[in-house]
């Protein structure tokens, strides 16, 4: 049985998406003649699956505060919530289905190397799951798809001992380290920010200076790009 399409040519849903998305097309024209171009009806299903979700959960989501001290928007509360769905949408577009550790070393291809030594070996084998099956693995693969020149300045967005990040690997595992921060330890985003914010990382200055409008710029870019690849040939 094939996939079961929930917003495949549902007019509300293409609405959403092209609120979303309208800033990577010149017209809902323009919108209209990408999505007809896209593979097949799962494709599109995907993209306004991703459109409609990154509106409400990013673009359009603000985490609102009903306490009487509190201002009833915080940045950094909405923030920590959007960067959190953010890094979700993008890890949702990976094709690979979630495998559990515990399921991969069971594989047949592993089972010769039972019993496992120490914990020498366990951690390079963890490393060897994270590295085909970690969630980080398609953000990377997300960001390493935008444009040289978008790269250049999401790089330049955050700088250590006052030089910018020297590659989107790494810029990306910082934000991910950031996102499980909060995801983990309920800590606050306080880096994506519209003002600057400074920390330390292995007793180096980091100073962040990237808004959440400038990711979610590059949200919109980088999921275009990503469809892009499923368009009819």
């Amino acid at each position: 049985m094939g996939k079961k399409l929930k917003y495949y040519d549902d007019n509300d849903y293409k609405s959403d998406t092209y609120r979303a998305l309208s800033s990577q097309f010149t017209s809902c024209q323009h919108f209209e003649s990408f999505y007809s171009s896209l593979i097949d009806c799962e494709a599109k299903d995907e993209f306004l699956r991703v459109g409609s979700a990154y509106l409400f959960f990013v673009k359009n989501g603000d985490w609102h505060v009903h306490v009487p001290r509190s201002s009833p928007e915080v940045e950094y509360f909405t923030n920590s919530f959007k960067l959190v769905a953010l890094l979700a949408i993008i890890e949702s577009l990976s094709e690979k289905e979630n495998v559990d550790f515990f399921f991969w070393l069971s594989e047949q291809n592993h089972k010769s190397l039972f019993p496992i030594a120490d914990r020498g070996q366990l951690n390079k084998l963890y490393s060897e799951y994270k590295s085909e099956y970690g969630s980080i693995k398609g953000c990377r693969s997300f960001f390493a798809n935008l444009a040289p020149s978008t790269q250049h300045k999401l790089c330049k967005s955050v700088t250590i001992d006052g030089k910018p990040v020297e590659s989107i690997e790494k810029l990306v595992a910082m934000i991910y380290q950031v996102r499980s921060r909060f995801a983990h330890e309920s800590d606050v985003v306080l880096e994506i920010s519209n003002s600057w914010c400074f920390s330390k990382e292995k007793n180096k200055e980091v100073a962040w200076n990237l808004p959440m409008m400038l990711l979610q710029s590059v949200f919109e870019e980088g999921v275009v790009a990503h469809f892009r690849s499923k368009l009819k040939t």
